[in-house]
Order: C-alpha cells, then structure tokens, then sequence
C-alpha cells in the first residue's frame, strides 16, 4: 500500500511536466458529416493522394472484412474493404499490394449484361481513329473527353482497361452516353453546360442496390423494402415509376409454356404475356382490347386437360402474333386477384416495364427492360 502510495504521489508531482497533447492529434481519422463515416490509415492516404472528393466521392460505409468473388462465385478477395461513392477500396497490405480499387466497372457489367439489362459489348478493331487510344486487351478505344477524364484520373492504374465502347444507357429518371471500364463508368450529362463527362457513382449503386439517380416517385412500400433490397431489383428498372394504383382487379392464367397476367388499371388496362420456357424468361405488354359483347372464347377444342383462356386473355393469345406458340394452351382457369400495380416510363411517358402486387398470393410480378421478368413472394 505504502509503494502504492509513493507511486500515485510522484505522479502527481510530475504530471504538470507532461505537455498536453490536443485531441485533434490523438486520431488521424477523417470524418465527413456528409454521411457520417471517416476514412483512417492507409486507405485515407490512398483517398488523398489519387484524387479525393472529385475521384472516390464521400465514404459510405465503415472499413470492413468482405469478400469479393470474380463471375463464378470464386473468392478472388477476403479482407478490409471501405466503400465510397465511386468506388470500393480494398487493403490488399497482406498480399504486399497495398490499397486497390476494386473492379466495380467489371462487375456490373457483367451483372447487367447477364440478364441481360444491356447487350453484350461487342470488341472493335485497331488501330485507333486519330485522336482515340486504342487497347487490344479488351479490343476497345478512348476518345475525346473520356480519354481526358481517363488520363487525369489516374489513367490504367486507377480506372482500368476501357470495356465497351461508348453507348446510351438509362438509370431512374436519367439517361446518356456512358462508358465501362474495370473499376469505373463514365457518363456524358449532355443536360449539363458544356455536356461533362463525369465518374459515375458506382459504390453507391453497388453496395446499396439502387439507383443513384432518383425518380420524383419511389418504388411503392407495397412492394416492401426488404424485398427490393435483398433481391437488389431497382437496379434493373429503367425510367421512373409512376403513382401507385391500389386495390386494382388483377388475374393470371397459367399455360404450358407461361403465364399471363391481368391488370385492370383505371387508365391504361393492360395485359402481360410471360414466356417461360425456353429460358431466358420474357414479358410482353398488350392494351386488353376484349369488350363486353364480344364473345368469350373461339370456340376452340383444346387437347384433353388444357383449356382456351377467354376474354381479355384469349384475344391476345389468338390475335397478337406469337402468343399462341410461345404459351401454348392454358392449364389453369384464369383466377382473380386484387392488388397494387406501378409502372415504369422513361423520359418520353413510353412504358418500360411495371411493378404488380397480387395480395391473393402475396406474390410480386416485375417487369424490366428488354423482356426481363422477375416473380417472387413479397416478405416486409
């Protein structure tokens, strides 16, 4: 106790020779109110010194232990990663490799064009035109102000090889020319003076599974939130959504090779054909022109077990070219439903797709760009 106590004393004795150290020092985080996350260490000094704000935008998330798998599920990656706006950099420090960006551009290309919600980039041939620099490693060139953007930005280490060539692509309410490569996407904002080509904000749209553009509408709680989230489905909905219309009179019919699925929308009555087989599965959207006085069915003599489908249903089946043969005949009764439906259109009030709530079997229809269709049962 004595030893303790001689101990405590000549601490305090000396404690007002100990200079004060500000708490400012006592951290090198970075913080950002902006959206309440700080960047430390090595990855705060990689931010800095390639760019900052302009070139990764504000961090999203707090450093943490993922893994990153390449296109067949392979772990190529497992360790602390930090997101950003534009970006998602990885401390590859146990391989020697210091702090890399991760190949955001790479992966959702390959995600998009496996659905496909864009066409497969097609490779050109050199050499470049005058002006342009082109790679044969993935057979595409840089011209013009995406070749600019590329070089100041941190060129081949920093962006990666150019993997498409320049194309028009729609996100939420906007749309424009862009550009993939490994880690990022270019986008031209012709409605911006001077039409910039600026870095997409490729963290945000992969870690949160939206897009980062927003519509003036958003997807309707009908459809839950914990549903669009994990299955990550905004991401393939182009345009914006319209005003949800609720308690709707819905049906559906199964076929032999689909299914089809009615909405009794106050404006716009509509009539989706779903083909399901051969894969990959695919929609098609028809005004329901069926009146009351017209006839129910053809009267046609269906094979055993398989039925004609009739009113709204059975005039498209047997009017609209290719319905009949890509369905088949019906196996089912057409049952009703109520529910919510909420469509899509882009920047010209044309429909590219629609979101469907049928209460009866709390079940979700979603229908995007270039036929890709999606059923799944809702959960909160």
């Amino acid at each position: 106790m004595v030893r303790k106590l001689l101990f405590l004393g000549a601490l305090l004795v000396l404690m007002p020779l100990i200079p004060a150290v500000p708490a400012a020092a006592q951290t090198t985080a970075r913080c950002f109110p902006e959206t309440g996350y700080c960047i430390d260490g090595a990855i705060r000094a990689y931010w800095e010194r390639n760019g900052g704000l302009p070139i990764f935008g504000f961090p999203i998330g707090p450093v943490q232990v993922e893994e990153v798998r390449d296109e067949q599920f392979n772990i190529v990656f497992q360790g602390p990663v930090q997101w950003f706006e534009r970006d998602r950099l990885e401390d590859h420090s146990g391989e020697g490799l210091g702090i890399l960006a991760g190949r955001l551009g790479a992966e959702q290309l390959q995600e998009f064009t496996a659905y496909p919600l864009l066409p497969r980039p097609v490779g050109v041939d050199g050499p470049a035109a005058r002006g342009c620099r082109y790679f044969p490693q993935t057979r595409h060139s840089l011209c013009g102000p995406y070749l600019q953007l590329w070089e100041r930005s941190g060129g081949l280490a920093r962006m990666g090889y150019p993997l498409s060539e320049p194309f028009t692509m729609t996100m939420g309410p906007w749309s424009g020319e862009v550009q993939y490569f490994e880690r990022r996407r270019m986008e031209r904002h012709a409605e911006l003076p001077g039409a910039p080509v600026m870095l997409g904000l490729l963290g945000h749209e992969q870690l949160l599974r939206e897009p980062s553009a927003t519509c003036a509408v958003g997807m309707d709680p009908a459809f839950g939130d914990s549903t669009w989230r994990t299955y990550g489905l905004a991401m393939y909905l182009t345009g914006c959504p319209t005003v949800a219309q609720r308690d709707l009179p819905l049906a559906e019919q199964y076929f032999e090779r689909g299914v089809m699925v009615w909405t009794g929308q106050t404006f716009n009555t509509r009539i989706y054909s779903i083909r399901t087989t051969p894969l990959p599965v695919t929609w098609t959207g028809y005004a329901d022109r069926w009146q009351q006085w017209e006839p129910e069915t053809a009267g046609l003599t269906p094979p055993p077990g398989l039925q004609e489908p009739k009113r709204g249903f059975g005039k498209v089946w047997r009017e609209a070219p290719g319905v009949r043969e890509a369905l088949g005949w019906a196996v089912t009764a057409e049952r009703g439903d109520v529910g919510v439906v909420q469509s899509y259109h882009d920047n010209d009030a044309r429909l590219t797709g629609a979101a469907i709530y049928m209460q009866g079997t709390n079940t979700i229809y979603l229908f995007g760009p270039n036929g890709q269709t999606w059923a799944f049962g809702r959960y909160p």
